[in-house]
């Protein structure tokens, strides 16, 4: 049984790293989970993209490793593992209830595409509007969000490098941003559709997390997610300034 709680409380850890959960807490929640199913000799180290975790057995020490190479947000199925660590810490689930109940967790249906698009393309409106923008800038965010969305899924569908993914939206959006001047005319600013467009696919989530990590002395998992952030960022430059030399090469565009 020690091999099953193990294998069980290691997949709650990676269910909640994979899908946006804290690195203290996926800690918190397995040694909590191990505890209280009774893993002897439980020991784990958790970084951003990785959990390493062994235990004793009768017949020898156990270990686990898991590798979490993306990271997606769903925050219902880290809100689920956290309520089916609290069942388990009560005594209310035995382990093959707990497993059943992680199965359910972890098959929690995401949003659908259309959906996601839909809202980025909403929110590369708003923002917009927050930086200033009017009718046109608003309505040209829009178009350039809807495009940015459908290229990252279009890309993630087929694994395409995240370096490559982020660099070509950031490209599309200001393209499409620098081309609808002409048709909007005289008083359109570019760069209010440009930032509010880009303001979705910008790293909010990692930075946030590295630095609640950093503070909770967590260095090197702080140090991972504010790396990726600055990566990220990186990219969606590279996207912007790319483009607009190309413009500015090849049409004359002011940089």
């Amino acid at each position: 049984m020690s091999d099953r709680a193990l294998e069980l409380v290691v997949e709650a850890g990676r269910t909640m790293l994979e899908n946006g959960g804290e690195v203290f807490r996926a800690q918190d929640t397995m040694e909590i989970m191990a505890r209280s199913l009774g893993v002897a000799g439980f020991h784990v180290y958790v970084l951003t993209n990785g959990i390493f975790a062994s235990a004793e057995s009768e017949g020898g020490e156990l270990s686990a490793v898991r590798h979490i190479p993306r990271v997606r947000i769903h925050l219902g199925r880290v809100e689920a593992v956290n309520a089916l660590s609290r069942r388990v810490a009560a005594g209310e689930l035995d382990l093959p209830a707990a497993e059943a109940a992680l199965a359910e967790a972890r098959a929690l249906p995401e949003y659908g595409p259309r959906l996601s698009v839909l809202a980025g393309a909403v929110g590369s409106a708003c923002f917009g509007y927050l930086f200033g923008g009017g009718p046109a800038e608003i309505a040209t965010a829009f178009a350039a969000g809807l495009a940015a969305m459908l290229l990252l899924g279009l890309f993630g569908r087929g694994g395409v490098s995240k370096v490559v993914t982020d660099i070509a939206a950031a490209a599309l959006c200001t393209a499409l941003c620098l081309a609808a001047a002409p048709l909007w005319g005289a008083g359109y600013q570019p760069p209010h559709a440009i930032i509010g467009a880009l303001m979705v696919l910008t790293p909010g989530v990692a930075l946030t997390m590295g630095i609640r990590d950093l503070i909770n002395a967590d260095y090197l998992s702080g140090t991972i997610r504010l790396f990726d952030a600055l990566l990220v960022a990186g990219c969606l430059a590279c996207g912007v300034a790319l483009t607009y030399l190309a413009a500015n090469t090849l049409l004359g565009v002011p940089l």
